[in-house]
């Protein structure tokens, strides 16, 4: 990954007051601790699970982000003039919220092998003491890489082939639907596609698969776990996953056998599963991992103990347990009178 621009903006709204926008006039240097910031924040993007996935709003004179960004792709305004022309738009629209928000409002664009990517985050900050070179305190602010408020990304190349749907992903705040909307309407974005839906679809289709294969109980453990492997590197890397590639990895032997189930099934039961998918990071865990709780109660682990170290019984509808955690284990032991 290459960072080939980069600029932020400060945006500051009290709840129930005006927006405060603070904008950097000149693009920041590309030095490597940009290029360092800006793949730790991509990366943090790539992890957050929950993405929202469409396109940009055909009509430009309410939603124009797409007419200006298309305009600086053909050089016709700068890169800077680009990012304030966002900053402003999301101003414009926080104004029309309650919510309180605060943080810097980044805008890169990458080169990502032979892709180009824009990415614009709203990142926190946090109180920090720094210590200078006289060993002086001072207070500063710490931005928290870890935590994209909210974001999205752009794939450049896929927007500007004709046709191309899904080029754009989305995270949304935990925080608030106003500031959610706000940017949504900022960027003209669509919501098509909820990688959290696609993510069950595929694991729904996948575990239909195995019960028809007839699986024995460790090869069926394994083939998730490869499937899971695939999968979650995908996501790693930001990329969607590809279900013939995945077929591949689930049966070497016969590598579109579960390509060709994908298709049966889409066809029968209306699976919406397309050729490729974009995956949840989180979702993804069901593959490999049992996981439930209820009042007084939190159970996880790894599909690979089922019938081994765990063994469920349907019909009395309880868990079997063989070697327990050495902690859990000291924990009960003091607890009976027995340590």
């Amino acid at each position: 990954m290459a960072v080939t621009q980069a600029i932020v903006h400060y945006i500051n709204k009290g709840e129930g007051e005006p927006v405060q926008l603070s904008p950097r006039l000149t693009l920041l240097p590309i030095t490597p601790s940009v290029e360092t910031l800006i793949g730790k924040l991509s990366a943090s993007y790539n992890n957050r699970s929950g993405k929202i996935y469409g396109s940009f709003e055909a009509d430009q004179d309410s939603y124009p982000f797409s007419r200006w960004l298309k305009a600086c792709v053909h050089d016709e305004v700068d890169f800077a003039q680009l990012s304030r022309q966002l900053a402003e738009r999301f101003k414009a629209e926080l104004d029309q919220q309650e919510e309180a928000v605060d943080g810097y409002l980044l805008v890169a664009k990458m080169q990502v092998l032979d892709a180009e990517q824009l990415l614009i985050l709203l990142l926190s900050s946090s109180p920090a003491l720094v210590i200078d070179e006289q060993l002086e305190l001072s207070d500063s602010q710490h931005l928290d890489v870890g935590k994209v408020q909210l974001g999205a990304r752009i794939e450049l190349d896929m927007w500007q082939r004709d046709g191309t749907e899904q080029y754009m992903s989305l995270v949304r705040s935990r925080t608030g639907k106003g500031i959610n909307s706000a940017f949504r309407n900022c960027l003209g974005a669509t919501e098509e596609m909820d990688s959290k839906e696609q993510t069950q679809t595929l694991l729904k289709v996948f575990n239909n698969y195995c019960d028809t294969q007839k699986l024995p109980v460790k090869e069926a453990s394994e083939t998730k776990q490869r499937a899971y492997e695939y999968c979650q590197e995908r996501v790693d890397c930001g990329e969607q996953v590809q279900i013939k590639q995945l077929s591949g990895v689930i049966d070497t032997a016969d590598p579109d056998k579960f390509y060709n189930y994908v298709g049966e099934q889409s066809s029968e039961q209306g699976a919406a599963l397309a050729g490729e998918i974009h995956a949840d990071k989180r979702g993804l865990q069901r593959f490999v991992r049992y996981s439930g709780s209820m009042k007084g109660l939190s159970l996880s682990f790894s599909e690979a103990l089922l019938g081994e170290q765990v063994l469920y019984d349907a019909a009395s509808d309880t868990l079997t347990l063989r070697g327990l955690p050495p902690t859990l284990r000291k924990q009960l032991a003091r607890n009976s009178g027995e340590d």
